[in-house]
């Protein structure tokens, strides 16, 4: 696989560009890359993190800041969807479709989690 080395990256960068593979096997091989290169490091990074919380409020800043990169990946996946469709890709657009919905329904069960991390009052039961 033909991967750009960092001056190329950087050149393209400034003119806005970004280099694109040509086949789906080196896509794969470079989201492969990029997911497990760092795997370990990343894990070790969020359990450190969340042994520091204490109570439910402690899972708030870190739900808000997820919240908030879901909510932003949404709009991003939404606004490729349509210039996919717009460009007549319409397998790529489905894809597209499916991730945005997928994001959506990830973004809800955050603010979902997020919201519950306030308590709530005991409603007394009824007799």
């Amino acid at each position: 696989m033909k991967k750009p080395n960092r001056l190329v990256t950087f050149l393209y960068g400034l003119v806005g560009l970004s280099h694109a593979y040509e086949s789906a096997e080196e896509v794969r091989e470079v989201i492969a890359d990029n997911c497990f290169n760092t795997l370990a490091e990343r894990a070790e990074t969020h359990w450190e993190g969340a042994t520091n919380i204490a109570d439910s409020l402690g899972f708030q800043p870190g739900l808000l800041d997820l919240h908030d990169e879901l909510h932003d990946t949404w709009h991003y996946l939404t606004a490729l969807k349509t210039r996919a469709r717009d460009l007549g890709y319409g397998t790529l657009t489905e894809h597209l479709d499916a991730a945005a919905d997928s994001t959506r329904d990830v973004l809800q069960a955050v603010a979902t989690a997020a919201e519950n991390t306030v308590h709530s009052p005991a409603i007394p039961t009824s007799k």
